[in-house]
């Protein structure tokens, strides 16, 4: 389970309690079946990340703490904003 979550982002994890995080969570098996039990768990799944075989998800932090224990989940780890370089050469 410890490969599951950093240590850090467990740490952060635990800290929050039941606060409002934002997080992915990496899955084995249909996108579709693990977003529908992410919901069940009251997570708001917020996008499919398919590339990365992933969902994007907002819930409190003590649901994700739990998620590390499901055979299915491959990591949970937290959102941050993602930045592009261009490739446009300089004028």
């Amino acid at each position: 389970m410890s490969e599951r979550l950093s240590p850090e982002f467990r740490a952060f994890l635990e800290a929050q309690g039941a606060a409002t995080v934002d997080a992915i969570v990496r899955v084995s098996g249909d996108l579709g079946e693990r977003a529908q039990a992410l919901t069940r768990r009251g997570l708001q799944v917020r996008r499919a990340l398919r590339l990365i075989h992933a969902l994007a998800v907002t819930g409190p932090a003590h649901t994700l703490l739990a998620l590390a224990r499901e055979p299915w989940v491959r990591r949970v780890e937290p959102d941050h904003p993602v930045h592009t370089l261009s490739t446009e050469a300089p004028p």
